[in-house]
């Protein structure tokens, strides 16, 4: 090797000592193989034949010589033995040196770079479309979520239309409601004439009348503490003094009745004014809720009966009251006394008429 350009020498000491594979061939001016050694049959140009011409024996050396500028570098080079090479010309005083170094390590390695980055590619398109998954999963669950609130409110705010606050959240914890109360109020209020005023303007202002009327109801329990029970026809039921106790629970109702009835007046039905029969009662009652899918807070007993019953027996724009409510009012009411009435199912029973 003592004719090799040191540089060439170089080379091929270190890839044999690094167990690897170098080859050269000596091209003199008419480009035919002048000398050749290194390991060529590892490259598969063991059948070169020196004195002939290198182009003739190698395909991919057509047009490569004369090279217009040496050095010259064909970087991972594919050879007929199936081995990749580094090829490098080198240019002598009468000659050129063309040496091929092994560069299988490095295809490899560039194979295992380019199959890392596939995967990693791969992992990453995974990872966008997991990650577009997850988001999309995440936005439908938060809809989702977003939509459960909206039905829990909506749903508590139907409860609470139904049920008193406190009543609704024991029924929530599946709690039976049966309870005692032994001193409330109990009041019925219907509109005078309804039916024969609603049969004479028909659904569209029948329907407006109700509205405005049981929406007053509403309004005044909660300004007077009372709770609405329910509505009946056109018929409401309203008690003051439960779910939880007090003690002027005829006073409060009282008031509620006065406005309730002030508000009937303020409003026409069927072109005439709108007027009331309001009856009250105090005493004791069984309150509780009722039924499974449609179920109801309701009372029982005989306070309310005969609440019912004195309501009955009002006269149009009269607020009723029975003789045990009007002894709880106390003088702070004006009361005109009625005569005994005969009611059904009651005996006679004596009333008051709540003026203000």
């Amino acid at each position: 090797m003592a004719r090799l350009p040191k540089e060439v020498r170089s080379w091929i000491y270190d890839f044999f000592s690094n167990e690897r594979f170098a080859a050269f061939l000596k091209i003199d001016a008419r480009q035919c193989i002048e000398e050749k050694g290194g390991n060529l049959e590892h490259y598969g140009l063991s059948s070169l034949h020196t004195g002939e011409l290198v182009a003739d024996q190698l395909e991919f050396m057509e047009g490569l010589l004369p090279c217009p500028e040496l050095p010259f570098h064909m970087p991972m080079m594919e050879l007929p033995g199936g081995h990749v090479a580094d090829l490098h010309l080198f240019g002598g005083s009468d000659s050129v040196w063309l040496v091929f170094l092994d560069a299988a390590p490095e295809r490899d390695h560039q194979q295992r770079l380019q199959q890392k980055a596939y995967e990693m590619t791969l992992l990453q398109e995974r990872e966008r479309q997991l990650n577009a998954k997850l988001q999309s999963t995440n936005e439908a669950l938060r809809e989702s979520q977003e939509g459960l609130s909206r039905e829990y409110r909506r749903a508590e705010s139907l409860l609470l239309n139904i049920l008193p606050a406190s009543i609704a959240e024991r029924l929530k914890a599946d709690e039976q409601i049966a309870d005692n109360h032994a001193e409330v109020s109990v009041l019925f209020a219907d509109i005078v004439g309804f039916t024969e005023r609603a049969r004479s303007v028909g659904a569209a202002p029948t329907l407006a009348i109700l509205n405005y009327f049981f929406k007053s109801a509403d309004l005044l329990s909660e300004e007077y503490g009372c709770e609405k029970i329910k509505t009946i026809g056109d018929c409401v039921m309203a008690v003051a003094g439960l779910p939880t106790a007090r003690p002027d629970h005829a006073q409060a109702l009282a008031h509620y009745a006065l406005e309730l009835r002030e508000a009937a007046r303020r409003e026409r039905f069927a072109g005439e004014p709108l007027s009331l029969r309001i009856g009250i009662h105090s005493g004791p009652i069984v309150a509780g809720v009722i039924g499974k899918r449609r179920f109801v807070y309701d009372l029982w007993g005989d306070t309310v009966n005969l609440a019912a019953r004195i309501q009955k027996a009002a006269e149009p724009d009269e607020i009723r009251i029975s003789d045990g409510t009007h002894e709880l009012l106390g003088p702070n009411f004006s009361c005109d006394p009625l005569e005994e009435t005969e009611l059904r199912g009651t005996g006679r029973v004596r009333m008051w008429r709540l003026l203000a």
